[in-house]
């Protein structure tokens, strides 16, 4: 039997308790169903338990529950799941000395955005600087990194930055390579369309999120909330 969602009919809400999140649900299968738990369709967990604790994720994330046939606990189903939408970049270059503005010395690397989807890459102020040789090793040259990468003879290492939450909306980034002084060579801009899940609503004054009313005649209810931020 391959992963199967159909019989779990609520989750509760993941709650932290100082030291791992816990995570629990019903299902309609009968006791001793193993089931699997992925966190960003990775698996993190299986067993014959409703609850589970796991690690608490870096990062807001997608976690999947189903339940799996005898013999399947540590078989991996995440190609079967839905792939969640991300409101985070990630950015991967390849750099090294040859990026250098001049005579090269390459200190590191700065990442530019916008401040909102379409406004313009703001030059002004770096979101990050990555260091090109944290510690002072050069770690490409002749022998070392990916040679040829950097171009003709030339080695290459790989840099790596990964953006806060953003909102959803098409993206632009320029990374620039600077030197000890302060140099900054040419920039590689990308644009990447961001698909950010929906976000809780706004505070209130007081810090809650929703408000009620209650009509004693009618006998009913009413909620109110604030529109997510953007």
């Amino acid at each position: 039997m391959p992963f199967d969602q159909s019989t779990i009919t609520s989750v509760e809400p993941p709650f932290w308790d100082g030291s791992a999140l816990q995570v629990s649900w019903t299902s309609t299968a009968p006791l001793g169903t193993v089931f699997q738990v992925y966190v960003d369709r990775a698996l993190a967990w299986h067993g014959t338990s409703r609850w589970v604790a796991i690690t608490m994720p870096r990062a807001r994330a997608r976690i999947d529950i189903g339940a799996v046939g005898p013999g399947e606990a540590s078989q991996d189903f995440s190609s079967m799941l839905p792939i969640a939408p991300r409101d985070r970049v990630d950015l991967k270059w390849l750099g090294g000395t040859f990026l250098a503005p001049a005579d090269d010395d390459l200190s590191g690397f700065r990442v530019f955005g916008e401040p909102e989807p379409g406004a313009g890459i703001d030059m002004t102020k770096p979101l990050a600087e990555i260091q090109a040789y944290p510690g002072g090793a050069i770690l490409d040259g002749f022998g070392l990194g990916g040679f040829g990468q950097g171009g003709f003879g030339r080695a290459a290492s790989s840099y790596r930055w990964t953006s806060p939450p953003l909102a959803s909306g098409v993206w632009s980034f320029a990374v620039v390579p600077f030197d000890a002084a302060g140099n900054q060579g040419e920039p590689v801009t990308t644009s990447v369309a961001v698909q950010s899940p929906p976000r809780a609503p706004g505070l209130y004054a007081d810090g809650t999120r929703l408000k009620y009313a209650y009509d004693p005649t009618s006998r009913r209810a009413t909620l109110s909330w604030n529109p997510s931020p953007a």
